[in-house]
């Protein structure tokens, strides 16, 4: 297992936004952290480094994150580019989804009353065609989760597709195609988002249609088991012969309402389905999170990282990139990396 050492820096505060770093700590040698927040008020991490994913929790009245524990080792695991391990929780069960080198995903189980992990289970049922690394996981009742990925199955050409688990990630059910786009492929290099609700699904990807690269939002009302036409999201286009590496996020208000945040050349949007973007500023990496009363979207943005609450105006939380955000108790959890380090920063209102 790798050392783990934290260094808990001074306490700073914000005048011009009136926004207190709670505390800030930094975790040795990892990659490409993600944090998510469950209904009791606990953050949850999870990180790669090498073949090891690690996973940690915050709680509520405690604002630094506990010491690591190495979950697994999946040997070639994929960790970089937005492609590290994935993560969800319930009151009941966590579940970590990560992708080796071979294509394959996997999901890792916690149930949370006994405290245990689950071996390995393999989602996607034809193997190894998740080649390009990108999935994303969404818890949408206590026992239910849903994952996506890019998958290359039939044709070796890209397309979404997902399963679901009914069991808290401990079987998944045979994978269902989402999405093929008519010119062949979706955009092969951006991340793929989900977000799920009861029976409700969204899935955010980029496409790759008659030559533009934007951003399509595909919906379920029955729980994954057939989903509408995708629909493309904002009025503009993003014409380019190349892949931006960029796939933004999809998250729900507590009303199950989608809020959609993605980039288009240098400018970053957010975007609810059937209306026009709204620009918020310029960077890439941009993902978010809401609450009954918060909206937190985080970039980064030539080498810093910013973090944008509602309608403030956006605040610079320091060097780094890759962030993540979770919100709980009027609290804005952030994760970074910066220079292989994982940095983490709580700003309260």
């Amino acid at each position: 297992m790798w050392l783990i050492s934290f260094v808990v820096s001074i306490v700073s505060f914000l005048t011009t936004q009136h926004l207190p770093f709670e505390v800030s700590e930094r975790v040795a040698s990892c990659h490409l952290p993600v944090v998510v927040s469950d209904e009791t008020g606990m953050v949850h991490l999870v990180y790669g480094q090498d073949s090891t994913i690690f996973y940690a929790v915050a709680t509520k009245k405690r604002a630094q994150f506990s010491q690591p524990v190495a979950i697994t080792t999946l040997s070639q695991l994929v960790a970089g580019a937005k492609r590290g391990p994935q993560i969800a929780s319930t009151e009941k069960y966590v579940v970590i989804t990560a992708v080796n080198r071979a294509g394959n995903l996997f999901a890792y189980s916690l149930d949370r009353k006994s405290g245990r992990w689950s071996s390995a289970v393999r989602i996607n049922d034809v193997p190894e065609v998740a080649k390009e690394g990108f999935q994303a996981i969404a818890s949408a009742s206590p026992n239910v989760f849903q994952a996506t990925w890019l998958d290359l199955r039939a044709d070796k050409r890209n397309k979404i597709v997902m399963a679901t688990s009914r069991d808290g990630g401990r079987t998944w059910s045979a994978n269902r195609v989402v999405y093929r786009s008519p010119s062949g492929t979706v955009c092969e290099c951006c991340k793929v988002s989900i977000a799920a609700k009861d029976n409700n699904v969204y899935i955010q990807f980029r496409n790759w249609l008659n030559s533009s690269r934007d951003l399509y939002l595909s919906h379920s009302a029955d729980g994954g088991a057939t989903f509408a036409p995708a629909q493309k999201l904002g009025s503009g286009t993003w014409q380019l012969n190349a892949c931006p590496m960029d796939g933004g996020a999809v998250t729900l208000s507590s009303s199950g309402q989608p809020l959609t945040v993605w980039r288009r050349e240098r400018t970053l949007f957010t975007c609810r389905p059937g209306q026009s973007e709204q620009a918020i500023g310029t960077g890439r990496n941009v993902t978010a999170s809401t609450s009954p009363s918060d909206t937190a979207v985080v970039w980064d943005d030539d080498g810093m990282v910013w973090l944008k609450r509602n309608s403030n105006d956006p605040i610079n939380l320091g060097k780094g990139q890759l962030p993540s955000v979770a919100l709980t108790n009027q609290s804005a959890v952030c994760v970074w990396e910066m220079d292989g380090q994982v940095m983490t920063t709580t700003v309260h209102l």
